[in-house]
């Protein structure tokens, strides 16, 4: 797909840059135009796929998530992001290392995706309807539930199908990460609604679920 290739031959010509002089990461994202909101997405959430909660981190990610979620759903052409994270330059290094990741995610989602329903992902309501599933994923990944286990696994996975979705123009993802919505507020909900009427005996029950984080 082009627009694959596309992503590859940016981020290439940003490793190439940085060899000669530093690069930040505001910079690359500029270079990457519109792609720059679902592939910043698409890194941004794997740290959260893990079952076990980040603490602090998870809030000042989704914090960061649903900044680019309003983003695109406002119709912003290029990614805004706090002068600090914006500034950051890394090693050449570590844009190699980028690089090989993201050409390793591009080739996993070529085996499993492909151009269909693209209605709902081309043009301002494809924007829309993405950036809002990214913007509600990343408010759903601040809430704080320490004691919950997946609680940054179901709100990262529905930001990171959104994201997908826009990648390779597959309106099919944009129903998967509708359901991981639903199954993130559910969830929520179930646990709060359970720690709001069975207090100490809901906490112990959640406790049972991830012993780990209580050894």
């Amino acid at each position: 797909m082009e627009h694959r290739a596309t992503l590859i031959r940016v981020l290439t010509e940003c490793v190439d840059r940085a060899e000669h002089e530093p690069l930040s990461v505001g910079e690359a994202l500029d270079s990457l135009k519109s792609s720059a909101f679902a592939l910043s997405t698409v890194l941004l959430c794997l740290p959260f796929l893990q079952p076990l909660t980040l603490g602090p981190l998870s809030s000042a990610g989704g914090l960061v998530l649903c900044s680019l979620g309003w983003q695109l759903l406002r119709g912003r052409e290029v990614v805004w992001l706090p002068q600090r994270i914006y500034q950051i330059k890394p090693s050449t290094k570590l844009w190699e290392r980028l690089l090989g990741l993201c050409t390793w995610l591009l080739k996993v989602l070529a085996k499993i995706t492909r151009e269909r329903l693209v209605s709902w992902v081309d043009g301002r309501f494809g924007e829309r309807l993405c950036g809002s599933l990214i913007a509600l994923g990343g408010a759903l990944l601040i809430i704080p539930a320490p004691i919950l286990p997946f609680n940054n696994t179901l709100p990262a996975l529905a930001m990171l199908f959104a994201a997908i979705a826009i990648l390779e123009r597959d309106g099919l993802m944009v129903v998967v990460s509708i359901f991981f919505v639903v199954a993130t507020v559910t969830y929520f909900g179930a646990f709060f609604y359970a720690l709001y009427f069975l207090g100490a005996e809901a906490t112990e029950w959640f406790r049972h679920l991830a012993p780990s984080l209580f050894s």
